[in-house]
């Protein structure tokens, strides 16, 4: 991984220091010392207890035929007239936890704000359902959204793709894999897993400890999904930084956070990204951690970054006819 330009950097935003603050002094065991089981249900209620009320949108919760058994979906309606964009958003989680409910609130604020159809999917989860199973559900969703756009309303040339972490990986995976079937309008990415860290970059060693996505929660995510299998850390479905091209991707915009481990990766990406020829818009948010969209509560940080996410897939997805 290679990153040629420096970051700016800032001190952590005062809510999100203090939030940590009272994090250390709980003294909880660590994330990747308890069962899955458990490790989902605290981050079930982190989300539902830190975030602001998000808006009121219409949804509907059905499930489709996936590779691996029935896929439970979540579908997101804004009160608006005609036919609309669709954003299929893939949730984060490292591959072990995060589900329908923990990006709730993120997948209702898109679609109010983009005025857009929301798709999102319980794909299938580490340990128990190791790679590749996610990115085959993730693909699954994609063709399923592609295939049935005109009856949900949808306009067919207007789909983009968005997630955060893991479901960054995810969606740019899924863009990756149906390149010249499918041709998403945008790919928005908030601090993406790129390469993990079989890679150490300086970000890791700066904010792997008390930062909220520790490196032993990092290895856990990382050993769980890979079911141990180091040689499949160089897979291209899985090493953004190792897939043979970027080029067939749409427009992408990604997020990074300044003290977040997954920094230096997420700039890399940006960059290679650009580098293969696709328009790009990189934004860092020097002063924000991992995980901060779920936190608006404490602070302002995390709604900044979904405002400006909303604000480019708005005019990415604005007309017919534009693209890469």
């Amino acid at each position: 991984m290679t990153v040629t330009t420096t970051l700016p950097s800032a001190p952590m935003d005062p809510g999100l220091a203090g939030f940590l603050a009272h994090a250390a002094a709980q003294g909880n065991p660590p994330l990747e010392s308890l069962p899955p089981e458990i490790g989902r249900q605290i981050y079930r209620d982190l989300a539902a207890g830190l975030g602001l009320p998000p808006p009121v949108v219409a949804t509907e919760d059905r499930q489709i035929a996936g590779p691996g058994g029935p896929l439970k979906l979540r579908i997101y309606h804004p009160d608006a007239p005609g036919t609309l964009p669709a954003l299929f958003y893939v949730h984060g989680g490292g591959f072990v936890i995060g589900d329908l409910e923990t990006h709730d609130t993120v997948c209702r604020t898109l679609c109010h704000n983009v005025g857009a159809v929301v798709v999102a999917v319980d794909y299938r989860l580490a340990p128990e359902h190791p790679f590749p199973a996610a990115v085959d559900d993730v693909v699954c969703v994609l063709q399923w959204l592609a295939a049935h756009a005109p009856a949900m309303r949808v306009d067919p040339s207007r789909i983009a793709l968005a997630g955060d972490s893991a479901g960054g990986q995810l969606a740019t995976v899924a863009c990756l894999r149906t390149a010249g079937a499918i041709a998403p309008r945008a790919l928005g990415l908030i601090y993406p897993v790129a390469q993990h860290h079989s890679e150490p970059s300086a970000s890791m060693a700066e904010n792997g400890e008390g930062k909220f996505l520790t490196l032993g929660v990092m290895q856990w995510f990382l050993d769980s999904y890979l079911g141990g299998r180091s040689e499949l850390k160089r897979h291209p479905d899985f090493a953004l930084l190792s897939a043979p091209t970027l080029a067939t991707l749409p427009a992408t915009w990604v997020a990074t956070m300044g003290h977040d481990p997954l920094r230096d990766e997420g700039h890399a990406l940006a960059q290679r990204i650009e580098q293969s020829g696709v328009v790009t818009e990189h934004r860092h948010y020097p002063g924000a951690i991992h995980a901060c969209i779920h936190f608006t509560a404490v602070s302002p940080v995390g709604s900044q970054v979904m405002a400006d996410l909303c604000a480019w897939l708005r005019d990415r997805l604005a007309n017919p006819g534009t693209g890469h």
